[in-house]
């Protein structure tokens, strides 16, 4: 049995350690004998294999702990929540002044007030600064040097970064955060100018003071009484550069053209029929028929049998099924009007107003209720730039969904938005089968979570083409084409079958 060779340091993959971990002479020898290898002075792994720039970013808070003990993360760091930027990160140090050098990794100390009594613990027991102290040392000037990013952040980002921490805190949290930032200018010995750019800033995202000329959009927004949710409207932003230029995918057509019947009462009928089943309002399509023929809605279950007529007849009128707003005020506008025509059942539901609590579904919470208008007016700003047709209506689609701006119906309403994008053009609709729902929410929530543009626009382009290629103007041929293409089969009975949407 082959005699098994210890060793003074770890060898576990992705570890490092340093150069007290054996004398000098045995790490040099080590090192030269491909055993393990150096990092930076003093920093060493065994794993030969991870990329060093990985090994870094994985120990950067141990290896930081080591070689500057003192260190509290600082400047635009502290306010970043201790990422890099740029591959560079700021601290405080009253022992180090020179900057560590690593693989992809800068760390530049300045020399300043240890941690104060509000400062956070950090990894490997480090310090944070505080909000209010963040507030204060990045309302210093700075600008960048050497290459690296500048160690505080400019005003807009200042700005950007206080909106953003009020968004997440209880209400009274910028009156305090005020008392405390004065205090730390105080222990400081800071000038009365710094005193009163504090109370200036903090003011200005209160509402106490004017947002200055060329605030940043979120304080602007927020001044406006817009103020909207940043995290979406990133998401926004990526899903819009996506679709600005969708990648050759033979699985995306450009255009598919309305089918016949598309105006007549098949289509809009299954329309309505799958939009409600998916949201988990159930009849046969035989009950569905019934109230959507007679016009009555049965009377052991009213409000189920209104939001199948209210969304058939929202779907079925050949104007308002075309019409898109052209501006973010007719947004709002048509949202509520076709709400309340889906939602009329339901009074408490509170048809055609935005909700008043936040909506969620399972963990992941939705647009908070107060960023509801802004986030709408702010993600409409991005649809100008896409392509008419399909682009602009997975954008709408998922702009509605994201921001789930009332209490209940809003898959409906956003697909209503979705489709009207495709008939203002004379473009197929796109119906959700009831066999397809798990996919389409699996799409919806790998775009929310996981920014996954591709998966999401091939997933629309399938029932895109199933739409296109159902023969609604033959309710006969209709009906046997759903059998075909397992469009009517529970969507977890169809995983547990092996089944899925097949193209009529």
């Amino acid at each position: 049995m082959p005699r098994q060779v210890s060793t003074p340091w770890p060898t576990n993959p992705g570890s490092v350690f340093f150069g007290d971990a054996a004398s000098a002479p045995t790490l040099s020898r080590a090192v030269t004998a491909g055993r393990i290898r150096r990092l930076a002075s003093g920093v060493y792994s065994a794993d030969l294999a991870a990329d060093e720039v990985a090994l870094v970013g994985r120990n950067r808070w141990q290896i930081i702990a080591r070689m500057i003990p003192d260190a509290v993360v600082a400047d635009r760091s502290a306010a970043q929540d201790g990422r890099p930027e740029d591959g560079t990160l700021f601290v405080v140090s009253g022992t180090r002044a020179s900057q560590l050098e690593l693989p992809g990794l800068t760390v530049v100390p300045r020399r300043g007030q240890g941690p104060l009594e509000d400062d956070l613990p950090w990894a490997e027991g480090l310090r944070i600064t505080s909000d209010a102290r963040t507030l204060v040392d990045n309302l210093a000037v700075s600008r960048s040097r050497g290459g690296h990013v500048a160690r505080t952040l400019s005003l807009a980002e200042l700005e950007e970064w206080l909106v953003r921490k009020a968004q997440l805190r209880p209400d009274g949290w910028l009156e305090h955060l005020r008392a405390d930032a004065l205090g730390v200018a105080d222990h400081l010995e800071l000038t009365d100018d710094r005193r009163e750019q504090i109370a200036e800033i903090i003011g200005q995202v209160v509402g106490t003071r004017p947002a200055r000329a060329g605030a940043a959009p979120l304080l602007a927004a927020r001044a406006a009484g817009l103020e909207f949710d940043p995290a979406r409207v990133e998401r926004f932003d990526q899903l819009a550069g996506f679709l600005a230029a969708i990648p050759a995918d033979p699985e995306i057509p450009a255009a598919m053209s309305a089918p016949p019947g598309d105006l007549d009462g098949t289509l809009p009928f299954y329309e309505a029929y799958f939009s409600n089943f998916i949201e988990g309002t159930e009849f046969s399509v035989e009950e569905a028929e019934r109230i959507v023929s007679s016009g009555e809605v049965p009377a052991n279950r009213p409000a189920d049998g209104h939001d199948v007529l209210g969304t058939y007849r929202t779907v079925a009128d050949p104007v308002g099924r075309a019409t898109v707003p052209v501006s973010a005020e007719q947004l709002l506008d048509m949202l509520i009007l076709r709400h309340q025509a889906i939602m009329g059942g339901r009074p408490d539901k509170r048809p055609g107003e935005f909700k008043q609590e936040r909506n969620q579904a399972g963990s992941y919470v939705f647009v908070e209720p107060h960023l509801v208008r802004g986030t709408l007016v702010e993600g409409f700003r991005r649809v100008e730039a896409l392509p008419p047709g399909f682009p602009r209506a997975l954008y709408m689609l998922f702009l509605l969904s994201e921001v789930h701006p009332f209490d209940d119906g809003n898959g409906r309403v956003s697909r209503v938005a979705m489709c009207a994008e495709l008939s203002a053009l004379g473009q197929a609709r796109i119906l959700i089968p009831t066999v397809y729902r798990n996919e389409y929410q699996t799409a919806l929530r790998e775009l929310s979570r996981n920014g996954r543009c591709d998966l999401y626009a091939r997933t629309l382009a399938w029932t895109w083409r199933w739409t296109a290629g159902m023969p609604w103007n033959d309710r006969e041929a209709t009906a046997g084409r759903l059998t075909a293409t397992n469009a009517l089969v529970d969507s977890t009975d169809a995983e547990m079958r092996g089944l899925r949407l097949l193209l009529p």
